[in-house]
């Protein structure tokens, strides 16, 4: 029976073992829930930057829409003004002649103002070929003096804005029965 008791028995290196994984592991646990805790953290952290990045790229998106057309705006002032002295100036002999030469003056500076900053007139005559990608057809004529699909009057200005076609150019077109 001493043979079980000794066997049985564990001698003091055995018994400190256990004791030393059991603290190993204990430690490691210790060790890798503070890693998981700053793993977290620095999550969390990189969420909160990526929503203030978000944040802040909608906020500058927004204002540069907002603001988009301060410059055009700030180039038609002197247009403005131009009327508006125009505007000043019809007194006296001839209001009528001073104002068609005050509008006409005003009206260039517009064209050149707007031209400035991408828009272009659709250049067209009367004869040209009808094309529906620049002209919208109000009225339809026979003339047999031109072409079936040829541009009869022009109605109203079409124009484009940096090649496309912000307002087309609304004609009377020719048909030929």
């Amino acid at each position: 029976m001493e043979e079980k008791d000794e066997t049985m028995q564990e001698t003091p290196e055995e018994q400190t073992e256990p004791k030393d994984e059991l603290t190993i592991l204990r430690e490691q646990n210790m060790r890798l829930a503070e890693e998981l805790a700053a793993a977290r953290d620095s999550e969390l952290r990189s969420l909160a930057e990526m929503d203030n990045v978000r944040k802040r790229l909608t906020k500058e998106f927004d204002d540069k829409l907002k603001y988009s057309n301060l410059n055009l705006i700030s180039a038609l002032f002197p247009v403005m003004d131009n009327f508006e002295t125009a505007m000043d100036h019809i007194s006296g002999d001839n209001p009528l002649e001073a104002l068609k030469e005050g509008v006409n003056l005003t009206l260039k500076q517009m064209r050149e103002t707007l031209e400035k900053y991408g828009l272009q007139e659709i250049e067209l005559n009367i004869g040209d070929e009808f094309n529906p990608l620049y002209h919208e057809a109000l009225m339809v004529d026979c003339d047999d003096s031109y072409e079936n699909n040829t541009v009869l009057m022009v109605l109203q200005k079409g124009y484009t804005l940096y090649g496309r076609v912000v307002r087309p150019s609304k004609v009377k077109v020719n048909k030929k029965n």
